[in-house]
């Protein structure tokens, strides 16, 4: 029986230059590329990219006539290309990541305007980690990765260290805790777990140092996390009514006279039935601000449900209130309950509301909504998607034979929750 000894490595060069072959021919058959697509030129007039078995970054200017899109022939995990796709003029940077095989490798890019394909491309060449056959250069990576980017959930991944010898890692910045990889030096490839906690802040990074026999090496892995996403970010912008100043209240609106688009924010409120109330919610819109209650009777805000938790979560949760006092300068109460309807607990129940006004030094009542003691904040522990935030300006029933002081009024303002770190 006869066989056929075709080697992979032959076979595969084979199939890359017909398909090379084909792109060439079917981009010198499209005449009108040039007139009726655009075009992509490069400044410099490069055309091809000779990159060492180290890896290369290069950066190249460009003029083009419209959309643009840059794409290779056939995807390749060793190249980046950032940014990928644009309009008009520019640049681009090409990432070429070490390479660690005994093979040297290719690829090329082609150039894309208006969804027209242009009859210019660009190839990129590597070396392989050999040469004639000598020994390898001495290397040291996690895999062949130029980079991580993590969502803000965090991740935990498995890769593998490449490396000539022995080996040891470090971060750059060794208070960011929120990053670990096991083991963190080892010798030859190693199997490592790389794991990133969660974010619950703005996006961060850090770089992961490689040492090869106690020698810092040129080349770093940038860990890239995601800002936290915001579970309800809120700050009322979109109510309009009445007065930015407290004392203030003609034209404020109460929450069941909101129109039909500021009633489907799902903001809700209690209907306070107390005897003598009026039997409403007591709820009252500003300018991009709330009011809890009125004389005698309390009022609270409910939430929309909170979404966006997948699963569950503990989040926190940040708001501003600032406690009612007259233009005369009679204060009212300052009890802030707060609690949770549906899953979840609250970390705190009650809060104190005494960073008073001061309507000689801040008249516009503008300023003390950025004091730092104006915002404040709480945990609640095991949230899920049908968790709901309810404030109460102290208690429903509020009249003097009941409470001492027989007002609580309470603004509210940017209520932001978040995923807990």
């Amino acid at each position: 029986m006869k066989t056929n000894n075709y080697k992979p490595v032959a076979l595969s060069n084979v199939i890359y230059a017909f398909c090379l072959l084909f792109v060439t021919l079917f981009l010198s058959c499209d005449k009108d590329n040039d007139e009726k697509g655009g075009y992509f030129e490069l400044t410099d007039s490069a055309s091809e990219l000779e990159a060492s078995a180290q890896g290369a970054s290069e950066t190249y200017n460009f003029r083009s006539s419209g959309n643009w899109k840059i794409e290779a022939l056939r995807k390749e995990k060793w190249v980046k290309i950032s940014p990928e796709e644009g309009s008009g003029d520019g640049t681009f940077t090409l990432t070429v990541a070490r390479n660690i095989t005994p093979e040297d490798r290719s690829v090329v890019l082609t150039f894309m305007v208006d969804g027209r394909l242009q009859s210019n491309v660009f190839k990129i060449e590597q070396k392989s980690s050999t040469s004639n056959g000598e020994e390898k250069d001495p290397y040291l990576m996690l895999d062949d990765l130029t980079s991580l980017e993590i969502p803000e959930t965090g991740a935990t991944s498995r890769h593998t260290i490449r490396s000539t010898g022995a080996w040891k890692v470090a971060l750059s910045d060794q208070e960011a805790d929120w990053v670990t990889m096991e083991p963190m030096e080892g010798t030859g490839d190693t199997p490592v777990v790389l794991t990133v906690g969660k974010n619950s802040s703005a996006a961060r990074s850090v770089n992961l140092n490689f040492y090869l026999d106690d020698v810092l090496q040129a080349n770093v892995l940038p860990i890239n996390q995601a800002e936290a996403r915001a579970i309800l970010n809120e700050d009322f912008s979109w109510l309009t009514y009445g007065s930015p100043i407290f004392y203030t209240t003609d034209d404020e609106a109460r929450i069941d006279n909101w129109t039909t688009e500021e009633k489907a924010k799902g903001w809700t409120s209690t209907i306070n039935m107390v005897d003598k109330s009026g039997e409403t919610p007591l709820v009252y819109a500003r300018s991009g601000f709330v009011k809890l209650g009125k004389t005698s009777y309390g009022g609270d805000l409910i939430s929309p449900k909170l979404t966006a938790v997948q699963g569950v979560d503990n989040l926190l949760v940040k708001f501003k209130a600032v406690p009612y006092q007259t233009k005369a300068g009679t204060r009212d109460d300052t009890l802030l309950k707060v609690e949770v309807i549906g899953p979840g607990e609250v970390s705190v129940k009650e809060f104190n509301i005494t960073n008073w006004p001061d309507y000689d030094a801040d008249p516009t009542c503008t300023a003390i909504w950025e004091a730092a003691e104006t915002e404040r904040s709480f945990v609640i522990t095991g949230a899920t998607a049908e968790t709901q935030i309810r404030f109460l300006g102290n208690d429903f029933d509020l009249r003097s034979n009941v409470v001492p002081i027989n007002k609580n009024r309470i603004f509210l303002d940017d209520i932001v929750v978040t995923v807990q770190k």
